[in-house]
């Protein structure tokens, strides 16, 4: 019976899965599996499956290169002034907007603008204090009122598509003959149907700057499963996916005519107190408590094989080698340890609640840490939230407004850019600094990263980033993981991006 009942769970789970038709009769489209978009707005939007969406409808003024550079998009050419305060760029001619219109640098000044309007998380790299103006029809000059290294990463940044002057619905679906008007970019493909359930369909621009797409569209499939995304690329109803948690890695690797894909990057889950006051870590010696009941070196063998990097307690990857500190002190795994802070902070034991976000390995991570912390008199319950859910501030129980919670951070070019956004007071308002996190010589070291661009110096700067973290730090970085992806052998040129939903399928081509 207990069989029976485990099939017919299995086969209804199965079923429940619905897989546009388009998407099985793949002919010249790419099928991609992707949880549901929560956040459709190109300038708030912060997931990989809302990304990889705004992606291929739109461009972006200068993008990131999967080696993490800023290569040329709308904008052919860029200079920065001797004194780093002016960002002069000029547009590409030829571009029009997929309902017509040609780009002008009026579009390019609308889009910077809205993002401050609307506070997009873009401001937590770029910043506020500059202004955007348009001199000619092909020119755009940003002026800074005060030198950031890596404001290009922020004009880069996966929020600043560019959308066309005085649109104010942008990717709002309307009612009528017409429901996607308000899809309107000048990318690649061209938005043609969207079922909030079940997917989204996209035909390729043939009017397009860089020439039409190798791929005639792309179906994007709804599944927020990540185990049926991959029973549904291994079953042939998919062409590419990614996040693909480690215990399914082994599955996809023994599979013909699939493909699997490994990539380096900043990733990490990061486990988290939030330090305001009356929360659970405004404590500092609860802080401690939590590091001395986190044995990194067994999370990153139980649940990556061993195939991570342990991190410290900082958010500065391995991958920026130069910065990276391999033999930062890290607390040691010491329960006992754990129990006397609790009680010198007059706790004794913790109880509260870890919410995670199903996601790559991150339940399994929360099971291993509710065994870990128990010994370090901390018990939690641990509650677990669909992705999208999840990180959708307008939900209770959301990332951002929890005592202690998981969040996965995906790749960034540049470790100060990470800085930038999570833990400075700024990022509090625009939503990233889940933890609270303020101290003001974190705050002037980040500032002064800002403005350094010489890398002997930032590495001093990142050194003494990384004692704070270690001494006062309301954070745990486990492990930095590899990430990974797989697509069917039909899929050619397919380079997946550090942060996936940046991967560019304008030149993916699909083999018979």
């Amino acid at each position: 019976m207990r069989r029976f009942v485990a099939l017919f769970t299995l086969l209804m789970l199965i079923l429940s899965i619905v897989i546009p038709a388009a998407a099985q009769d793949a002919g010249n489209r790419l099928r991609v599996g992707v949880n549901t978009p929560v956040v459709l707005d190109p300038a708030l939007h912060t997931n990989d499956p809302e990304t990889l969406l705004n992606r291929s409808i739109y461009d972006y003024l200068v993008e990131v290169l999967p080696d993490s550079t800023i290569g040329a998009n709308l904008a052919t050419e860029w200079t920065i002034g001797e004194d780093g305060l002016t960002y002069t760029f000029t547009l590409r001619d030829g571009v029009v907007f997929h309902r017509g219109g040609a780009l002008t640098s009026a579009d390019v000044v609308y889009t910077f603008n809205r993002l401050k309007e609307v506070g997009s998380p873009a401001l937590n790299l770029m910043g506020s204090e500059w202004e955007v103006s348009a001199p000619d029809a092909a020119t755009v000059v940003f002026t800074l009122s005060a030198v950031n290294a890596d404001f290009l990463y922020g004009v880069a940044s996966r929020q600043a598509v560019i959308v066309q002057d005085g649109a104010t619905d942008v990717n709002i679906l309307i009612e009528g003959d017409d429901p996607y008007l308000n899809f309107n970019g000048t990318g690649p493909f061209i938005l043609e149907a969207y079922d909030p359930v079940a997917g989204a369909s996209l035909v390729a621009n043939s009017a397009y700057w860089g020439g039409a797409p190798a791929v005639e569209g792309v179906e994007l499939v709804f599944i927020d499963d990540t185990v049926a995304q991959v029973d549904a690329l291994l079953s042939g109803q998919l062409d590419f996916i990614f996040k693909v948690p480690i215990a399914q890695v082994d599955r996809l690797d023994g599979a013909a005519e699939v493909v699997v894909l490994q990539r380096s990057t900043s990733q990490h889950p990061v486990i988290r107190l939030r330090t305001d006051e009356g929360r659970l870590g405004e404590d500092v010696r609860v802080r401690q408590a939590f590091k001395f009941a986190t044995d990194r070196d067994a999370l990153n063998d139980l649940l990556l094989q061993g195939r991570g990097t342990v991190g410290n307690n900082d958010p500065i990857a391995p991958v920026f080698e130069f910065f990276f500190q391999p033999n930062a002190n890290n607390q040691t795994y010491d329960p006992a340890r754990a129990c006397e802070l609790l009680s010198e902070a007059g706790i004794g034991t913790v109880e509260s609640t870890l919410y995670v976000p199903n996601a790559f390995e991150y339940a399994d991570l929360a099971a291993v840490l509710q065994q870990q912390w128990a010994a370090g008199c901390i018990n939690v319950d641990i509650q677990i939230r669909e992705e999208g859910y999840y990180y959708d501030t307008s939900n209770p129980d959301n990332y951002f407004d929890v005592d202690l919670g998981i969040t996965g951070w995906g790749a960034r070019p540049s470790p100060q850019i990470l800085l930038r956004e999570a833990y400075v007071e700024s990022g509090i308002a625009t939503g990233f600094n889940e933890s609270r996190f303020v101290d003001a010589e974190l705050e002037a070291l980040v500032a002064q990263g800002s403005q350094t661009a010489d890398p002997e110096a930032r590495r001093e700067i990142y050194r003494q980033v990384g004692d704070i973290f270690a001494e006062r730090g309301p954070i745990i970085i486990p492990y930095f993981a590899p990430l990974f992806g797989a697509t069917s052998a039909r899929v050619q040129g397919l380079e997946m991006a550090p942060f996936p939903g940046l991967t560019d399928l304008r030149g993916v081509s699909l083999s018979a």
